[in-house]
């Protein structure tokens, strides 16, 4: 009998040590569907390497609790709908402690009447489960600690009247290995439906109750309990706000965009999250937060593509209704490289057509750009066009950016005028005849033009309203005439001297 008991007892810590060793991330978000209906959902992530075990059995139980009294509401069964295992193939070329995620997606559609579901200061989504990968080196014990998902929605009705609402909902997980000592810029940013504003920071990831010694069955998850939730203990020399990584920098996030930065520089696996808030007309309405996990390793050389701009390059300016192409070669120091170039133009209003000739293939590769300007420019404007390299290095692409910026030099510009001869010799010998506009302002898309020309006494002498006007000096006499610009209704007055 001591025997079953001791085979029982190891039995249920090998089921413990299992469940204690998968969980690698996840986070809530919900959608509005309209007739009081909302699509909650909870994406899981974990670890599906060779030692791992399967996702919890079924569906998830989920609590649904007041915020304030922490008084549960309802408990909500989540099913399955989709499973997929993030894609590893670039990894072949590291050594990884993780080399398998897999993400599953719960999900329910939860009818939540105003009139049930009528408590002041809103709700608050639960799921706990047990537990964290135990490769995570920032925090103490993983493998006997659990994670406690969660999302905040604010009350159903404002001043009578339902309030709708759907969550953000972060757009991807863009980072599963990371190289030591290289420097990453990753979007964790979400996308809002309503409008709202976000604001993204780093948070303490949430142990909340479940851990190795509490599990009520196999399947690692504890019956919904409510908040608060505690969060999880940082390891000896880490911390929120001091080392969360082993960065140099260390991770950070931009709390307006949600674009994560860090350089990292020790090989490991490190837990991290992100909670992003909801606001509308200054006030708080709801939060998500995402927990992730960074695998750092050791990676081959890698070398950035280099674009190099070949033609037109000192070309800064944007000229209204005219061509301007530009020719870049672009290169990558891993000659088996092959590179992948695209092209981003912040406002393309500016111009009526492109063209981008760049195919993709290995090192060295030719890009042509040509941008056809339009008419509708207005003085300040500024077109800026990024062209962008990537190449298939191992473990993630390498990326490169070139930046072109080209201000639109408006005629109605008084500085222009100093770019307008100030003599002119029309005495028949082939040079500096006429007195005329030069190309880079004939093409100015006025739609109105006007030039009238007088003498020192007031006399109009020469009048145009063609642009491309060319004045010859009617064999007038040597001296100072004064020029009136009427363009699209503003006046620009200049003078030239005439000489023979």
């Amino acid at each position: 009998m001591a025997k079953k008991i001791q085979a029982f007892i190891l039995m249920v810590l090998l089921v413990q040590m299992a469940w204690a060793s998968h969980i690698v991330g996840g986070g809530f978000n919900y959608r509005y569907l309209g007739n009081n209906q909302y699509k909650i959902q909870l994406d899981y992530y974990k670890d599906c390497g060779l030692s791992s075990i399967g996702f919890p059995p079924g569906a998830l139980k989920v609590g649904c609790f007041e915020n304030g009294t922490n008084q549960l509401k309802e408990v909500f069964q989540f099913t399955i709908d989709s499973t997929i295992t993030l894609d590893f193939s670039q990894a072949a070329c590291v050594s990884s402690p993780v080399n398998c995620v897999q993400k599953r997606t719960y999900s329910v559609v939860a009818t939540l009447m105003p009139d049930s579901y009528n408590h002041p200061e809103g709700y608050y989504f639960v799921y706990e489960q047990c537990c964290r990968n135990a490769l995570a080196q920032n925090i103490a014990n993983p493998q006997d600690i659990g994670s406690a998902y969660f999302l905040a929605i604010p009350p159903l009705t404002l001043k009578d009247k339902l309030f709708e609402n759907s969550s953000p909902v972060f757009q991807n997980y863009p980072a599963l290995l990371l190289c030591a000592f290289e420097k990453y810029e990753l979007d964790f940013s979400a996308k809002e439906k309503d409008g709202d504003s976000l604001v993204y920071s780093l948070v303490e990831p949430l142990k909340g109750h479940a851990n190795a010694n509490n599990l009520t069955n196999q399947t690692g998850q504890v019956d919904p309990l409510p908040g608060p939730y505690e969060s999880i203990v940082w390891n000896s020399g880490y911390g929120l706000t001091t080392n969360i990584l082993d960065g140099n920098p260390d991770l950070k996030i931009d709390a307006r965009t949600g674009l994560l930065t860090v350089l990292p520089t020790k090989i490991g696996v490190y837990l991290a999250a992100i909670k992003c808030d909801e606001y509308r007309n200054g006030n708080k309405i709801s939060e998500i937060r995402r927990e992730m996990q960074f695998a750092i390793v050791q990676c081959p050389n890698r070398f950035e593509p280099m674009i190099e701009c070949q033609s037109n390059c000192n070309s800064q300016q944007l000229i209204p209704d005219s061509l301007l192409c530009f020719d870049f070669l672009v290169t990558d120091s891993n000659q088996f490289d092959s590179i992948e170039m695209n092209l981003q133009i912040a406002n393309k209003n500016l111009i009526s057509r492109y063209t981008f000739d760049a195919t993709p293939g290995l090192s060295p590769r030719l890009a042509k750009l040509c941008i056809q300007s339009n008419c509708a420019l207005k003085k300040g404007d500024t077109l800026i066009v990024q062209l962008q390299a990537k190449d298939n290095a191992c473990p993630y692409p390498m990326k490169s950016r070139y930046e072109l910026k080209l201000p639109f030099i408006s005629m109605n510009d008084n500085e222009l005028l100093n770019s307008l001869p100030n003599v002119f010799t029309p005495n028949d010998d082939g040079v500096n005849d006429f007195y005329f506009i030069p190309s880079v302002l004939k093409q100015s898309c006025a739609e109105k033009f006007g030039v009238k020309i007088y003498n020192r006494w007031g006399k109009l002498v020469y009048e145009s309203q063609n642009i491309q006007f060319k004045w010859d000096g009617s064999d007038l006499p040597v001296g100072l005439y004064f020029v009136y610009f009427d363009i699209n209704g503003q006046n620009l007055t200049t003078n030239i001297t005439l000489l023979r």
